[in-house]
């Protein structure tokens, strides 16, 4: 799971992204509040369709999506001066998200894979189920930062960057309690992702890898 030294999450593997949808229930957003969250606004969601094509220049921002009370994620170095790269940035932030959203709340599955697809979607997919299978969540803030992108042409793009996990801890929700967060060096991530960009302008995740314990994420 996620906050206890990131394991590999872009491995391709039998589980089909669709049972994403027979895996989630409950309903109401957590009213935890964040332990170790500083700074920074709560992110809220709106609808799963997130913009027109930016092929006619009516793209629209990603909808903001709201992780329940308690959990937080942090995105460093969000504007790069160009407005291409942007989008990726903005799309696989509301990637990132919507995977925690159903994590922290069990709503709105079907977020996920308007960003993420292929072998991006099936690892998002067992990356939710590990959490729903051992009845947990997690808590506290995680940060996104080092965050670099390259286009390859109009379509293509190839991101990098770290995370900090170190102030997010598992969370047990029948009884709330916090697991401790034993992951050491292993909370610093980097990250290589591959996104593709759709008929309706929306980049999406289709395969990448990580690295725990990343010395270049610990500076």
């Amino acid at each position: 799971m996620k906050k206890q030294a990131g394991t590999a999450m872009w491995t391709a593997a039998a589980l089909a992204a669709s049972l994403l949808l027979g895996a989630c229930g409950g309903d109401g957003d957590s009213d935890d509040k964040i332990d170790g969250a500083k700074d920074g606004s709560k992110v809220a969601t709106k609808s799963p369709s997130p913009s027109k094509s930016s092929d006619t220049g009516g793209r629209k921002a990603p909808d903001e999506i709201k992780l329940a009370k308690d959990a937080k994620n942090v995105f460093e170095d969000t504007e790069t001066g160009d407005p291409k790269k942007d989008e990726v940035l903005a799309d696989n932030q509301a990637r990132i998200n919507a995977i925690d959203r159903v994590i922290t709340t069990r709503k709105d599955v079907d977020q996920v894979t308007v960003y993420a697809k292929g072998r991006a979607a099936i690892s998002a997919n067992e990356y939710i189920q590990s959490f729903l299978k051992n009845g947990k969540s997690w808590a506290g803030v995680t940060r996104y930062y080092n965050q670099a992108v390259k286009l390859d042409g109009d379509k293509i793009a190839h991101l990098t960057f770290c995370t900090d996990e170190s102030k997010a801890k598992n969370k047990i929700l029948k009884t709330g309690k916090l697991e401790p967060n034993n992951g050491g060096e292993k909370n610093y991530i980097f990250s290589t992702l591959r996104l593709e960009r759709n008929k309706e302008g929306v980049w999406q995740a289709t395969s990448g890898s990580e690295t725990a314990g990343a010395k270049k994420c610990m500076s």
